[in-house]
């Protein structure tokens, strides 16, 4: 369910009507990867990612058509290997003329080639096509993700029969035992996050946008490097990594179980699935085996299929035990061992695995409770336990920055998700976005942390009840040199980065606001005013509507987030977030507000609400439901309701 696949239906076909069925199970088989059947993530079931009918030439592209390889890069020159699959489903001997171009970053033809072959009917051949060095290539990072593009034309005398293309970039990297993860002879450490792919009221059906959105989110919180947890994922997120300048360990579906000889063939057809269809991406640099679960021969097999499919890039393993692992000897088969928290004890295992190279593949797993759970005004309230969450967080990263050869470390994780697992069902909230992907606290202290570009923020509300003047814990989360807090327009001091920027401030209700000022002598701000009684309802679309060309697999060049978007195309597809914030009579944000939204749609269109009903459920003000445009241009108008609230409206035009 997550490499997908292709069949050739051309000896099945009828010369009038074909009715195409396709029919799918859920049910538990320990066989088909990930095996347990309640990891610690959902096994959704259904059709969740995209499917398509594809009309060829008898002589086309086939399957993974364009394989790429860049095995030499230095500052002055990138030699590329291109091998183009075609097949043949004429009755006769057919000659395919193939062409080739590789486009720079900026679309000029920077290196060409051509191959002719012979194919049998019937078969199946890849052809080598030689192409020349490109002399002095960009170089691809996390701080100039520079791509080029590698087209690939199928012709028959003058006819192109076929085409496709896919981006690659130029980069070496290597890890170090002593020294950690360098790019580009560049030591870089790598500061990342586990991502799944699940969504409320979808489930994994994110459709190639949403794929893309998440990458974005990663991308703006200074993120330089993901863990692909625990399955391959949509080919849109891999092309938003690529384009974005995220380092990617992708690994096959997994989660401790592993079964017999079925599913250790499986793991290997899945291995080399997920190899043939994402080794152009040069974000990736490791492929992982598997997840949490020791067999020396089952990773030995897998390293060996890696290796042969990729020679270029590492195998990695993340492990929860090293200390078993060391004995069963399954630790040392991957070129690079993720070890799975374990924070406390880096300086032992780095002892008991002298030479190996490590990372860190899961850290932190700090869970939150619901915020809706929280008392609010009077009582408990749910900053304190989000704060809690950044500062374990942050103990951890400050230990692997200790370590040089610590490569890098994986948070778990980018966002609440759902699982069957029991210790954590219905939901794990160690995300540092909500399962929505509303920003918790954590996810703003993390953007200070990791983030160049200019950042301030207050984490947490500024309206505590009426009457209470006792002491507040207040925390900003900023990368500027200094902040100066102001409450009601008085100062409460500055404070410099070394000092952290806290404070304790008695409470009044009004206006807190804090500056931040940076190196250059820029400037940036965040204020939180004291909420009234929630009032009204506001609604604000929020549109990731990022195109992709399924058969390319090549995004738009626009990644961009937080785009308020009032059109949709009219593909049944394409969808968009329905923003709610509850807030008072001066339009205020009231963060203590937790209230269920009902949500109407007055033209074409489907709601994707929690069990399919059409309600936000709006905790500490916010909520989010998906929407999904109908198949007919025209007005949609979207509406919010509440019991004691006013109505909040949106509208939406489907365009043809």
């Amino acid at each position: 369910g997550y490499t997908g696949f292709r069949i050739n239906l051309s000896a099945h076909l009828g010369k009038k009507k074909n009715l195409l069925v396709l029919r799918v199970t859920n049910q538990h088989n320990s066989d088909v990867l990930p095996g347990k059947d309640n990891p610690d993530y959902n096994l959704y079931g259904g059709i969740y990612r995209e499917i398509g009918l594809e009309i060829t030439d008898g002589l086309h592209l086939s399957g993974d058509a364009l394989i790429l390889s860049t095995p030499h890069v230095c500052a002055t020159r990138g030699t590329i290997h291109a091998n183009v699959r075609v097949r043949n489903d004429r009755k006769r001997l057919a000659k395919a003329r193939i062409g080739v171009e590789v486009l720079s970053p900026k679309g000029k033809v920077v290196a060409e080639g051509h191959a002719e072959a012979a194919i049998a009917p019937g078969a199946e051949r890849i052809v080598n096509v030689p192409l020349p060095d490109v002399k002095w290539p960009k170089l691809w990072s996390p701080d100039d993700p520079a791509l080029y593009t590698v087209r690939a034309k199928l012709r028959d005398k003058d006819r192109t029969l076929d085409k496709v293309r896919r981006n690659i970039g130029f980069r070496w990297f290597a890890f170090d035992a002593d020294r950690g993860f360098f790019l580009n002879d560049e030591p870089v450490k790598l500061c990342g996050m586990n991502r799944h792919q699940d969504y409320p009221g979808i489930g994994n059906a994110l459709p190639a946008s949403f794929q893309a959105y998440d990458a974005v989110l990663l991308k703006e919180l200074g993120v330089n490097f993901v863990r692909c947890s625990h399955y391959p994922m949509h080919p849109a997120f891999l092309d938003a990594c690529d384009q974005l300048g995220i380092v990617v360990y992708e690994e096959i579906a997994s989660w401790q179980y592993i079964g017999g000889k079925q599913f250790a063939a499986n793991a290997v057809q899945m291995m080399e699935e997920m190899i043939s269809r994402d080794r152009h991406h040069p974000s990736i640099v490791l492929w992982g085996l598997l997840n949490e679960g020791r067999s020396r021969e089952l990773f030995q097999l897998l390293h060996d299929t890696a290796h042969r499919l990729d020679p270029w890039r590492l195998t990695v393993y993340a492990e929860n035990d090293p200390e078993e692992g060391s004995k069963l000897g399954s630790v040392l088969v991957p070129d690079v061992l993720g070890l799975n928290y374990k924070v406390p004890h880096l300086d032992e295992l780095r002892e008991l695995l002298p030479g190996m190279r490590l990372m860190n593949s899961e850290h932190s797993n700090a869970n939150t409770a619901e915020r809706a759970s929280w008392e609010g005004a009077g009582g408990k309230d749910w900053v304190d336990d989000e704060l809690w969450q950044r500062d374990k967080i942050f103990a951890d990263l400050d230990e692997f920055a200790k370590r040089d050869w610590m490569a890098g470390s994986a948070l778990w994780c980018m966002h609440d998700y759902g699982t069957d697992y029991e210790p954590s069902w219905p939901i794990q909230r160690s995300g540092c976005f909500d399962s929505w992907r509303i920003p918790k606290l954590s996810a703003h202290a993390i953007r200070a942390r990791w983030s160049s570009d200019p950042f301030t923020h207050i984490l947490g509300h500024w309206s505590w009840p009426e009457g209470d003047a006792s002491e507040k814990r207040v925390a900003v989360a900023s990368n500027a040199e200094s902040v100066n807090l102001l409450l009601n327009g008085r100062s409460l001091g500055t404070k410099a980065r070394g000092q952290g920027f806290e404070w304790k401030v008695p409470y009044q209700p009004g206006e807190l606001r804090a500056i931040g000022t940076h190196p250059d002598g820029g400037r940036t701000e965040h204020k939180l005013s004291t909420a009234g009684e929630p009032a009204a309802l506001v609604i604000d679309l929020l549109n990731e509507n990022l195109s992709t060309d399924q058969r390319d697999a090549t995004l738009s060049a626009s990644l961009v987030s937080d785009i308020q978007s009032e059109k949709l195309p009219a593909d049944g597809t394409d969808i968009t977030l329905i923003c709610v914030t509850v807030v008072d009579a001066h339009g205020n944000w009231v963060p203590n507000a937790t209230v269920p939204v009902a949500i109407e749609i007055d033209g074409p269109g489907t709601l994707f609400g929690v069990g399919g009903i059409p309600e936000v459920a709006a905790v500490a003000g916010r909520g989010r439901i998906v929407y999904r445009a109908g198949r007919e241009p025209g007005k949609v108008r979207i509406v919010a309701t509440s019991d004691g609230l006013a109505s909040g409206a949106a509208m939406v035009k489907l365009t043809a």
